[in-house]
């Protein structure tokens, strides 16, 4: 056995305990991680519809993951999902930032329930799951047999080189909680950066990837989002921050993807210009984002995405 699924076994021990016929296996170049495989009974015949790759980790790649997969669920032949790369913050090989993200402020146990579930959530989808190291020959080799049209990125501890940029024709879009388009917060610390700034409200910025983190065009922004504590002071706890934007997170990704869809239904490729998502969030999902956080403590429970706020979007499943 490899050195690399040798420092995987705890993982990959709670993952072949789900689904008995999973299978592990290393990826050529990679300095950690490994590929995983769903097990047969997992596979999914989806073989229509915009193929959908996500680059995605923690609770709000987690949450928008789910919502892709509910939307997929919802409108058979929309989309698909074909691959999931994910961060492996488990394994001190991995070269993910983890001293600069969010994974400081977690404990061991709530990282690596954190990293099952994301792993879960696309194995359970019929998704190969990669856990290693992007900028490879091998990783593109596994990029190229995936196909996707579009690439979706949400916490992703790598930086995403030329090479993979110009891979999907219709793009790849960074989900990143700050004002990047008035100069807020970019980077792997939002956070902080709001703390430091004496910020109480925030938005999501989708925005495209380049070269440079987090400085692509921005594709569409979020209302704002209320941040402040009962008392109009913003929490000292970033992940109570952060469980705030989680459900508008996934509303965004939903509605990314079916926007991406219309474009791949009409046969129009290319990358998405300044688009309009507000319609993604229902009215529900905007008054919570309008109130205070009353939390008190960061929430140890996964997101999960309630299926009725893709009714919306409408339409007739393609099927």
């Amino acid at each position: 056995m490899s050195d690399a699924l040798i420092r995987e076994a705890e993982l990959n021990h709670r993952l072949a305990l789900d689904q008995p016929g999973r299978r592990f296996e290393p990826v050529a170049g990679s300095r950690w991680g490994e590929l995983i495989l769903p097990a047969p009974q997992e596979r999914n015949d989806a073989t229509q519809g915009l193929r959908v790759a996500m680059f995605a980790s923690f609770e709000f790649g987690y949450a928008a993951l789910e919502a892709v997969k509910a939307y997929a669920r919802r409108f058979p032949g929309r989309a698909q999902l074909v691959g999931l790369a994910t961060d492996d913050p488990i394994n001190n090989e991995a070269r993910i930032g983890l001293k600069k993200r969010v994974w400081k402020h977690m404990q061991r146990d709530e990282v690596m329930a954190i990293e099952t579930a994301v792993v879960e959530a696309g194995l359970s989808a019929g998704a190969p799951v990669f856990t290693g190291e992007i900028k490879t020959d091998g990783f593109r080799a596994l990029l190229d047999a995936w196909q996707p049209d579009v690439i979706l990125s949400c916490v992703f501890g790598q930086v995403i080189d030329q090479s993979i940029i110009e891979r999907p024709p219709y793009g790849i879009y960074n989900f990143h909680p700050t004002d990047l388009e008035h100069g807020f917060g970019a980077g792997p610390t939002p956070a902080e950066d709001m703390a430091a700034k004496g910020l109480t409200r925030t938005v999501w910025t989708i925005h495209h990837v380049i070269a440079a983190v987090d400085a692509g065009g921005v594709v569409a922004v979020s209302p704002e989002i209320n941040c402040a504590n009962l008392v109009g002071e913003l929490p000292t706890d970033p992940l109570v921050v952060y469980d705030k934007l989680v459900e508008p997170a996934s509303c965004l990704a939903a509605g990314l993807i079916d926007t991406l869809w219309r474009r791949y239904s009409a046969r129009q490729p290319g990358k998405l210009g300044r688009t309009d998502l507000d319609a993604a969030l229902p009215a529900g999902v905007r008054s919570r984002m309008q109130e205070p956080i009353r939390a008190e403590r960061h929430a140890l429970v996964l997101p999960a995405f309630d299926s009725t706020q893709l009714e919306h979007f409408g339409g007739q499943a393609i099927r």
